[in-house]
């Protein structure tokens, strides 16, 4: 008869320990519900939201009659993805169920489409989604630019002086609800300020350098641009 083993108490604790590791976050039943709330509140605001009406970067007034039936279309966008379980809002199903609205939008004028893009994009914020993979950028402009800023960023930091990098490392924390209170310990206040814009200079003898936050619909970037030889720029 063969003896019988038992595996050890080290064993037997590394193995709990694997099997804790392998459980997803989402198994959390009241993560899960909490997260859900907040996204569906989310999306409740965002309906709320009267749409497509003259603001910075959308100097539009349109007829109360189109304005109305593109704020239908968006809303109802939102209602489709508000009523998505939770194992379904994921990426793939979210910007699946943009492209019917994207299609309704193809007569509207440029500064129509700019800002179904920017409703879009807020859609993507609350569903924590990060990239289109270019679906917008490709129906808007014909192409997918999404590698354009990639390329141009590299290229800013290929020309970045050792002291420049350092910044920029120190700007990776940087994020939309702390922005303006980061870049405001680091160089003070803002030396141009205006509707939706701040700038500082990174240069306290000029502004050969400088950092601004631009905002637009919502959306946050940071731009750094150094005369003649860079221009970075990231969404927050």
């Amino acid at each position: 008869m063969p003896a019988c083993t038992f595996p050890s108490r080290r064993a037997l604790l590394l193995s709990a320990l694997l099997s804790a590791a392998s459980i997803p976050s989402w198994a959390d039943p009241a993560a899960q519900s909490s997260a859900a709330e907040d996204r569906r509140q989310a999306l409740d605001r965002f309906i709320a939201k009267k749409k497509f009406v003259n603001e910075p970067f959308y100097r539009v007034d349109l007829k109360e009659a189109d304005r109305l039936r593109y704020e239908a279309w968006v809303n109802q966008l939102a209602r489709d993805l508000r009523r998505l379980p939770p194992s379904r809002q994921t990426k793939p199903v979210v910007l699946g169920l943009f492209k019917p609205v994207m299609k309704k939008f193809d007569p509207a004028e440029g500064e129509d489409q700019d800002r179904l893009v920017g409703y879009l994009e807020e859609l993507m914020d609350i569903f924590g989604i990060e990239s289109s993979d270019g679906l917008l950028s490709s129906w808007r402009h014909g192409a997918d630019t999404s590698g354009l800023l990639e390329a141009r960023n590299a290229q800013a930091v290929a020309a970045m002086t050792p002291d420049e990098r350092v910044l920029l490392e120190r700007l990776q924390g940087i994020h939309k609800a702390n922005a303006e209170e980061t870049l405001r310990s680091l160089f003070g206040a803002p030396v141009f300020e205006d509707e939706g814009s701040k700038m500082w200079s990174v240069t306290a003898a000029d502004r050969s350098s400088t950092l601004g936050l631009l905002e637009r619909w919502g959306a946050l970037t940071l731009l750094w641009q150094a005369n003649g030889r860079f221009i970075y720029a990231r969404r927050l």
